[in-house]
């Protein structure tokens, strides 16, 4: 198979949805000779931050010159993207080798896409040599694929009521998923919680005999956002703590981390005419940061939205309303997709001047018109602001590369 066909064969077993337990993938790890055992692993748990404190841990590895890798998901850009080492994504002959060598095992298994990724992950990861590996859950912890990693330590970064119909529907009952991918005797790095959720965390050390780290504070971040600050000291913390280098050393890494990284879609702000701000808003806690961050404009901004039917939309919403100027609400492409018909209809209810563009690449068009010289912000779901990216940076209408937080201050 070439990579295109092998693609397109992976991305049919989505339709396979998700199935719970991992004996699945502790048997598909066995048949692949156990690839996880060749690095080690920090898992990141929690409902936002996983993937900025990914990217900044990976940073800061990548600066001490640690051979690092790095899962994530969804992705935002390209498949690829999911599998990182090294600030590179795996190679498209490597994804092509892979489904081809091992369609049999896969089909023996019946693995899922996430499954088929994360194993995957650990072949390359093993494959390319790395030494840690900063590894973000699908979903939850205590039966997600990423668990037969057996990390070293994990970050967990805090809970929103997320995913109720499978993790519980409180947020106890859904730290308490999260944090049972924590392997016992190993290091736990996460801020104090609420009182409920204290406990839980509380319960877990006691009953995996866990070391309780808090987050160093940090006072600047690669990424920007008063937030970042809080997934960088999580991140800032892990190398600390799991690298086993001097702190003298940690902190000059960290300080290159901030002028160098890049991550697309969190605050990414693009030069061109206009500038636009792309940010992945997909759940109420980040739409809350990004509402925060345009509120320090001098003009409320237009914007593109577009949201995925089963998340918390119209609480977004809410969140955007006298925060920004005309919404043009387009569709994602997504099974799971909210017609721009039925937001634009309840944003009009909500007193919103809302404009329809069915096509990403269209509402994104249509925004440029309105915003003239002026910046315009691309929010929602993954596939809208990914899309908007590919689009954009296709037709010169933006930067190709993410700005980092020093570019945006300056």
């Amino acid at each position: 198979m070439n990579y295109l066909q092998a693609e397109k064969w992976l991305f049919s077993r989505r339709r396979m949805g998700m199935k719970y337990g991992l004996e699945r993938m502790m048997s598909m790890m066995a048949d692949l000779d156990h690839p996880e055992e060749n690095f080690k692993t920090v898992h990141i748990v929690g409902t936002n931050g996983k993937g900025s404190t990914a990217a900044i841990l990976s940073g800061i590895a990548g600066e001490l010159g640690i051979s690092w890798g790095r899962g994530t998901s969804p992705h935002l850009l390209d498949y690829r993207e999911r599998i990182a080492t090294n600030d590179e994504w795996i190679t498209e002959d490597a994804v092509a080798e892979f489904i081809t060598d091992h369609k049999r095992l896969i089909r023996k298994h019946s693995a899922t896409f996430f499954e088929i990724t994360t194993a995957m992950a650990a072949w390359y990861f093993s494959r390319q040599g790395v030494e840690w590996v900063a590894s973000e859950a699908g979903l939850g912890g205590r039966l997600d694929a990423t668990k037969t990693y057996n990390g070293e330590g994990t970050i967990f970064t805090g809970v929103r009521v997320e995913h109720s119909r499978i993790l519980g529907d409180t947020r106890e009952k859904i730290a308490f998923e999260k944090i049972a991918i924590a392997a016992p005797e190993t290091a736990l790095i996460t801020p104090v919680q609420t009182p409920g959720v204290e406990a839980v965390v509380v319960d877990a050390v006691r009953r995996r005999n866990l070391r309780r780290i808090l987050p160093i504070q940090v006072q600047r971040s690669p990424l920007p956002g008063e937030h970042q600050l809080d997934n960088s000291s999580l991140a800032y913390t892990a190398a600390v703590e799991l690298f086993g280098r001097p702190k003298e050393e940690v902190n000059a890494a960290y300080d290159r981390t901030c002028s160098s990284l890049r991550w697309p879609g969190r605050l990414d702000t693009r030069k061109g005419t206009p500038s636009i701000l792309f940010d992945v808003a997909h759940n109420p806690q980040s739409m809350e940061a990004l509402v925060k961050y345009i509120g320090s404009w001098e003009k409320r901004p237009p914007i593109v939205l577009g949201f995925l039917s089963d998340k918390p939309w119209s609480q977004m919403v809410d969140l955007l309303n006298g925060a920004v100027d005309t919404v043009v609400v387009t569709t994602p492409e997504s099974e799971r997709k909210l017609e721009a018909s039925d937001l634009s209809t309840h944003m009009k209810e909500k007193g919103f001047k809302v404009e329809i563009r069915d096509k990403i690449v269209d509402a994104v068009a249509r925004c440029r018109e309105i915003a003239g010289d002026e910046p315009m912000v691309v929010t929602g779901s993954f596939f809208v602001v990914g899309d908007a990216i590919n689009e954009s940076v296709s037709r010169g209408w933006v930067d190709a590369l993410p700005n980092s937080a020093l570019d945006v201050l300056d």
